[in-house]
């Protein structure tokens, strides 16, 4: 006995054969089709979002005394603060070289700390191998190694000096005018002093660095010249560390001319703003850098897939257990995640997925991950009768004044707040919440921080959004 199978389309299959013309018939197999291939694909888009990410999606929505109360209640307060820090600082570009993204220095203090440095991905290998350099121990001059760096300090020393050549288009890098303006210029404003504080430690880790012989090779076949030294990073004098041979500080390092040329080339930009949040992180550094320099390179609409050995691997931790890596990662990452909220990273599952993503300095929220859903439109209400009397205040706050224009604030304007009807609503808004700030820069500002996602609020939950958003503007400059 034959059984009619439904077709999803409210027909069973023998009165679809018998009622549908084949044409049809072929059409609805067709759309059937399609929507399960769409339905698929957004399945498999869709992840719990890391809490940085949730907080930059909230933060278009909600005001920012409610988003700090619930990252008080649950315990995220440094991620919200991390991301409202980036969201709000203007756009300074950093750079590091795609190497060095790509490879980590070790995040902690080595077993062995005179033991070479070895990393490789794929085309690249980076060897890291402490010299040893002269130096005065107990009124003697010996030569001494000092070890590889480690650490958060060498990353930030690195992306500073490689950030200033690019800036500056010289291999001659400016350190600062003495030790505690160079702290500065690092973000170390409370830098504090003594064996174990940050100044020390940090004056170490770049004698560290300096002392070494830096190689990176890059395997090309197209070139003949496929490797090249960076141990030449070092400073205007021969002496390899933090002063001069006076005791004086040395003001400025040059980088070797092979090195320098191939930074020019290879330098991925990161968001100055994002490396000052992360500085006393070397694993969301690593994150940050990694992620900056992969996600770029990722074409088309699928993931690229990346196991956790491989990540291990990336970042000098192979030596830790699976597990207790993986819940590093992504501790990391609900933080990393609030500085760079438009990369496409799943790291809930057994595997990674990535998708392409635009580069942190990027400061509008377009990763589609970040979208919000489109508000479902309440139906209109019929307007009152003639006969219906209607006591209204004489005097109207400017909120309640919006509200009651009479205009629907179906969507942000385009232009000027400054006049129009369709202008009004968000015009009062911005005049009583705004702190007394031009109510234009106010609009750009807002358009600037929604980004595409403007397109998709409408009506009470747009009003809401810019009602917010007025109010964390003001807060953020203060007072006129």
């Amino acid at each position: 006995m034959r059984t009619n199978i439904s077709h999803g389309f409210g027909t069973s299959e023998q009165q679809f054969r018998s009622k549908a013309p084949i044409g049809l018939h072929f059409a609805r197999l067709y759309v059937f089709v399609q929507r399960q291939i769409i339905g698929a694909g957004q399945r498999a888009m869709q992840f719990e979002l890391p809490i940085g990410q949730r907080y930059a999606r909230q933060a278009i929505v909600t005001r920012p005394e409610e988003l700090r109360i619930e990252a008080v209640r649950d315990g995220h307060l440094p991620i919200l603060e991390a991301m409202q820090a980036v969201s709000d600082a203007d756009l300074v570009p950093a750079y590091l070289h795609s190497a060095l993204c790509a490879m980590s220095l070790p995040a902690r203090r080595p077993k062995d700390e005179m033991a070479p440095i070895i990393r490789e991905d794929g085309r690249y290998t980076l060897a890291i191998t402490p010299k040893p350099v002269l130096r005065r121990e107990a009124g003697e001059m010996k030569m001494t190694s000092l070890g590889v760096p480690f650490g958060s300090y060498p990353r930030v020393i690195l992306i500073y000096i490689m950030s200033e050549a690019v800036r500056t288009g010289s291999r001659n890098v400016y350190l600062g005018g003495s030790f505690a303006e160079w702290l500065r210029r690092l973000g170390y404003t409370n830098a504090s002093h003594g064996s174990r504080g940050t100044a020390s430690l940090l004056r170490g880790q770049l004698d560290r660095l300096l002392a070494c012989e830096w190689m990176i090779r890059w395997d090309d076949s197209a070139s003949d010249d496929a490797a090249f030294a960076v141990k030449e990073v070092k400073l205007a004098n021969e002496y390899a560390g933090l002063r001069g041979k006076d005791g004086s500080f040395i003001k400025e390092i040059s980088l070797a001319d092979g090195f320098f040329t191939h930074l020019r080339e290879h330098a991925v930009p990161l968001n100055e703003a994002a490396i000052r949040e992360l500085k006393n992180n070397p694993t969301a550094l690593d994150l940050y850098t990694y992620f900056a320099y992969r996600l770029q390179r990722i074409n088309g609409a699928r993931p690229s897939m990346l196991s956790w050995a491989q990540l291990s691997t990336h970042l000098g931790s192979s030596a830790e257990s699976p597990r207790k890596f993986r819940q590093s990662i992504r501790q990391s990452w609900d933080l990393v995640s609030a500085v760079y909220p438009n990369a496409r990273v799943d790291l809930t599952g057994p595997v990674i997925r990535m998708w392409e993503s635009p580069p942190p300095v990027e400061k509008r929220l377009i990763g589609p991950h970040l979208h919000l859903v489109r508000p479902v439109e309440q139906p209109a209400v019929p307007a009152p009768s003639a006969k219906t009397r209607i006591e209204a205040p004489s005097r109207l706050p400017a909120a309640a004044e919006a509200r009651n224009t009479g205009v629907a604030a179906e969507y942000f304007p385009k232009g000027s707040l400054s006049f129009g009807d369709a202008e009004k609503p968000f015009r009062l808004l911005a005049r009583e919440h705004g702190g007394g700030y031009d109510i234009d820069k106010i609009a750009d500002a807002y358009r600037l921080q929604v980004g595409p996602t403007l397109e998709a609020l409408m009506g009470p939950r747009l009003m809401k959004s810019f009602q917010a958003f007025c109010i964390s503007y003001a807060a953020r400059r203060g007072p006129l």
